[in-house]
């Protein structure tokens, strides 16, 4: 772990971890960043570790409202996997530049995950993959509902499990 290798500064990691806990990073409205921002407003957090920037935040306004916000009050932020930015003016440049390709990334991948969509239900495809067996896609919803032929055989190889039998 990066911090445990960076001993000589002293630092202490906290028990508490502010993953985003599958929330994106297009909000900052988030449960994990809120609670980190209000440790550090209160003073309990001297630096932030992230392991890239849009981990942290996925717009440049977001990342630029954090970075100001920390530098405000003082708190450094330790990118892991650029750990030699600073508060220079470069860095601070460098740190834009990192935060725009992330909100271009964001916005490529909303992009394309729509266009997916749309060409999948041009096809009358459903959005959530294969159909697993013992279901059929709602002709109108797209829904999964249970196909009555192939449910019995589901209720057969259960009731074989729960007996304890495996398969020969």
């Amino acid at each position: 772990m990066y911090l445990e290798s960076q001993r000589e500064h002293g630092w202490t990691l906290l028990a508490d971890r502010f993953d985003g806990d599958g929330h994106s990073g297009a909000s900052l409205d988030r449960p994990a960043p809120n609670r980190l921002l209000a440790l550090v407003r209160r003073g309990g957090v001297d630096q932030v570790f992230v392991h890239r920037l849009d981990r942290r935040s996925r717009g440049v306004r977001h990342c630029v409202t954090l970075l100001d916000e920390f530098r405000r009050l003082e708190v450094g932020l330790v990118i892991v996997t650029a750990p030699e930015l600073g508060h220079s003016a470069q860095d601070n440049f460098m740190l834009n530049i990192m935060a725009s390709f992330a909100e271009f990334e964001r916005e490529l991948i909303a992009a394309r995950t729509s266009d997916s969509r749309a060409r999948l239900r041009a096809h009358h495809l459903r959005f959530a993959g294969g159909i697993p067996f013992g279901y059929e896609p709602d002709s109108l919803t797209k829904q999964l509902v249970p196909n009555d032929e192939e449910e019995a055989v589901v209720k057969w190889i259960f009731a074989e499990a729960a007996a304890g039998k495996k398969p020969s």
